[in-house]
């Protein structure tokens, strides 16, 4: 197993088939790469989805996801397909299920069939976000919270909204395993931060979601049949580009259990 590391951010990992069963000493190493490089890739990967919830396992817990449908005999797995740019929903910086109690702590992709061109996924470190920020800003705000909501996924899938809810996090969250903070805040599923005005809520929202996903924070992966790429929801935003049209993009997409963010 090789580890090649990626700036300013991720981690590619070679010579190693997932489906294998691990040593001990290469679990460790992986564990570490991912808490170091916060992105891992796996190239040339082939993956059942039998083998793809195995090998979640490492991360942790396997979910459902709460609101979309997963595949009927793999109800943990959700299968991600192109359906043209009208329908395209992650063309947006965001964490995952930011609006659960305890949002997942890592997710998974596994790409089955990708376009020859476009289709990339950029990630964008938190923990840079959050060290690049302004000292002052950061400790005015060090305690405030943000309100997090399903509201947008809700009517996205077209499901009842009476299941409308939201939960409190904050803003600036400190990684349970490395104690480094992150920012946090997620433009898909935050309405206000708590105690501000609505203006002063924008206005501070609109500062952190332009500064959460600089240039100097992104790595972009350029996706190919056989990925498997794993990020830390804990610290990492992703933003998927839509610029492939109608072209064939399936991946199958897996999250874990996670925790209270504090």
């Amino acid at each position: 197993m090789k580890i090649k590391k990626i700036n300013p951010l991720g981690a590619e990992i070679s010579n190693i088939d997932l489906k294998e069963n691990l040593s001990t000493e290469s679990y460790k190493l992986i564990k570490q790469a991912f808490l170091e490089n916060l992105v891992l890739i796996f190239k040339d990967q082939n993956l059942s989805p039998n083998d793809l919830l195995s090998v979640t396992k490492i991360w942790g817990q396997p979910q459902i996801h709460p609101v979309f449908k997963g595949l009927d005999e793999y109800p943990e797995i959700i299968k991600i397909e192109n359906h043209g740019q009208e329908f395209h929903a992650n063309a947006h910086w965001h964490s995952d299920v930011t609006f659960e109690e305890e949002p997942p702590d890592a997710t998974i992709l596994y790409a089955i069939e990708m376009p020859d061109k476009g289709g990339n996924t950029l990630f964008a470190s938190q923990y840079l976000a959050y060290e690049s920020l302004e000292q002052s800003l950061k400790e005015k705000f060090s305690s405030s919270v943000a309100i997090n909501s399903n509201k947008s996924v809700i009517l996205l899938a077209g499901a009842d909204l009476s299941l409308v809810k939201s939960v409190k996090h904050p803003i600036f969250r400190t990684h349970p395993e490395t104690d480094k903070k992150a920012l946090y805040v997620t433009q898909a599923f935050v309405e206000k931060i708590e105690g501000l005005s609505n203006k002063e809520s924008e206005d501070l929202l609109s500062l952190l979601y332009e500064h959460c996903s600089k240039k100097e924070f992104i790595y972009e992966h350029k996706w190919h049949n056989g990925d498997l790429v794993i990020w830390d929801n804990r610290c990492v935003q992703h933003f998927a580009v839509h610029d492939h049209g109608n072209q064939t993009r399936t991946l199958h997409r897996i999250t874990v259990n996670g925790s209270k963010p504090y």
